[in-house]
Order: C-alpha cells, then structure tokens, then sequence
C-alpha cells in the first residue's frame, strides 16, 4: 500500500516553484602554477574541461567536469567537479567529507613548483536553485545588480554546461546545470562577497528556503550516490555506477587507472549500488544489512534512505553482491525483514513515472 508522505513546502516549490538552498559546507581548492593542467590529469579519473568560450551573444560560457580521485588500488579518496578558472588553473569543488584527504593526497603528488593547490573555501560559496520557475526569478534578480542572464539560456544549460556572468568591472560568478536531484537544479557559484546579497534578494522576491533534509530527499529519489553515504574510500567507482560521468576511459594514465581498465575488460565488480523500493517500512539507518529471503546470509546494505513523495514509499540506495539484480527481492534486517524490491540505477537515475 501506497503511503500517504506529506512533502514540505520547499519540496513542492523544487519541483512546482523555486527554492534556494545555501551550501557553505562546499570546499574549493584553486589549483595554478606552470603546468596544473598536467599535473591534474595524471591523478585525475576524467579529462580536464577546455577553455572558457565566448559566445556569438557575448557572453562566457565553459564547462563542468565531474571527476574521481582515486589511491593506487582504484579506491576513491572524493569525488569532484573541475571548473576553469577564468584568470589562471582550475577550481576544485569537493565535498567537504573527502576534502582533507584530497590535500594530503594533492601536497603528496603535485610538485609545488608545476601545481600549488590552495583552499579558497572562504572565498567561494555554493548557492543551489531547483525549481521550474528559478530561472525567471533568477534573471529578474540580476538584473538590478548589473548582470545579463536570460531565463531560455539558463534553462537550456545541460548537466555539464554553465554560463559564467561578470559585473562590468566587477566580480564574476557561475551558473551551471545540476543533475543531483528530481527536479530541475542549478548551481550558483559565487564570491562570498556577492552570496548574501543575492541570497537576501532572491528571498525578497519569494523563494522559499531548502532544507537539507529536502535536498538529500531529492538526491536519493533521482538515484544519484553521495560520498561520504553511498561512496567512501572502499569504493571503486564503477561499483557505485558513476563511470559514465566520472571516468574518461580514452585519457591518458592517472592514478588508480590499472585498477579502472582490470575491472572494465572483466565486465563486472563484486557489488553494485542499487535502488530499493522498501514500501512502507520506516525509514532504515545506514549501514542495515540485506539479507536472502529465505536464508541467513547478508548480501548487502543500506547507505542512504528517504520517505519518499515522489514514490509514495521508502526508498533507498544500497549495495548488493554481483548476481542480485532488478526484480530480485530482499530482506530488510534480515530474511524475515520488510520486503525489498531491487531496481537497477544509471545516469538518469530512478524511472519515477515507473518506478516498478
């Protein structure tokens, strides 16, 4: 039976309206020097994004590149998105979970004198729009503050794209496609200087503040994993399925990359991420263990779990053990448990008009 899940208003705004969420919890790091470019693609999983273009319109626009940072045996230390710099380098965004490790790992194998890596954390905040109405709202905000962005250009960003906007003789800021969540996202990145006074505008002119519990709840029902959740420094990449976004299988040699190509050309990993559809079980911790239905044996765990509006049930990401696939059913707790139907992720997530 479908539950009755009573979204908060933010919820509904992400996916009727528009909401801003404010993510200070964002780490950057700016990477400059000689050769940055050259020293990043031999750690990296994923090539670098080209030069910032500029358009027939005048305007700036660049590219976003989601990538991995693996140790020697294909483990992950975090995942990343790679911004060019408009003066010089690169901008690292990082979740903040994988951020200390990805230092230590960065002034253990990037030579200061080709690539110095500095965290510019308190430099940059992170500001995320969903919502079908955010680009209108968005546009007429800027306006007054001396930038040009059009509600068809910022709609019409892909994931992976972004338009970068400057203030004449002022500070420069970047709007790219989100594709983290069940509903239509943008991320705003911004000196912090600028952050507060776009946020207070963008509440004065009606947007409705997001919640961390919703944004997380938006994640898990678009189907996409989190570091730090449903990745970790156990993980190989391709079990949490994000090789398609994060690995570019024809670059040259990175770290970890004997481990990426071994598991490629054997076609499979010992387990895989998977969505679970738990029907009205209360929402399960993380790390509750999947069991046979009909034995004692784990075959898994739960990493991230939500009650879910759009599915009208609990729903979940979780490992599993190779051979337990969509359709399968599974134990929640143990072969006695609630009920687990196993669905297959990929790029586009959860089918949510179908999620049988």
């Amino acid at each position: 039976m479908a539950q009755t899940i009573i979204p908060g208003p933010d919820y509904d705004a992400a996916l009727w309206g528009a909401t801003l969420g404010v993510r200070r919890d964002q780490r950057f790091f700016r990477v400059t020097g000689s050769s940055p470019g050259q020293m990043l693609n031999g750690l990296l999983t994923n090539s670098l994004p080209g030069p910032i273009q500029k358009g027939e319109d005048g305007g700036m626009r660049g590219s976003v590149v989601y990538s991995a940072l693996l140790t020697a045996r294909g483990r992950m230390i975090t995942d990343l998105r790679i911004f060019r710099d408009p003066e010089e380098g690169f901008i690292l965004d990082l979740p903040p979970v994988g951020a200390e490790n990805a230092a230590a790992h960065f002034k253990k194998f990037l030579p200061p004198r080709l690539a110095q890596v500095e965290d510019r954390s308190s430099d940059f905040v992170l500001l995320t729009l969903l919502g079908p109405e955010a680009p209108a709202l968005l546009a007429k905000t800027l306006s007054p503050m001396g930038f040009s962005l059009s509600m068809k250009e910022m709609a019409g960003l892909s994931e992976g794209e972004e338009s970068l906007l400057r203030q004449p003789g002022g500070d420069t800021f970047r709007v790219s496609r989100n594709g983290q969540c069940h509903a239509p996202a943008w991320d705003l990145l911004l000196p912090e200087a600028m952050a507060g006074e776009l946020g207070d505008r963008l509440m004065a002119g009606g947007i409705i503040p997001l919640t961390t519990a919703t944004l997380e709840t938006l994640r898990v029902e678009k189907g996409r994993p989190a570091f730090g959740k449903d990745m970790d420094e156990n993980t190989i990449p391709v079990e949490a399925g994000i090789q398609g976004r994060a690995i570019d299988y024809q670059k040259g040699c990175y770290t970890g990359q004997e481990v990426i190509i071994r598991v490629r050309d054997r076609g499979h990993v010992s387990r895989e991420l998977r969505g679970l559809l738990l029907g009205d079980a209360p929402v399960p911790s993380s790390g509750q263990e999947l069991f046979q239905p009909d034995g004692d044996k784990s075959l898994g765990w739960i990493t991230s779990a939500v009650a879910s509006p759009a599915f009208e049930q609990t729903v979940a990401l979780g490992y599993l053990r190779r051979g337990v696939g969509p359709g399968d059913v599974v134990g929640l707790g143990g072969a006695d448990g609630a009920e687990v139907q196993v669905r297959a992720l990929n790029d586009e997530g959860w089918i949510i008009n179908d999620p049988r």
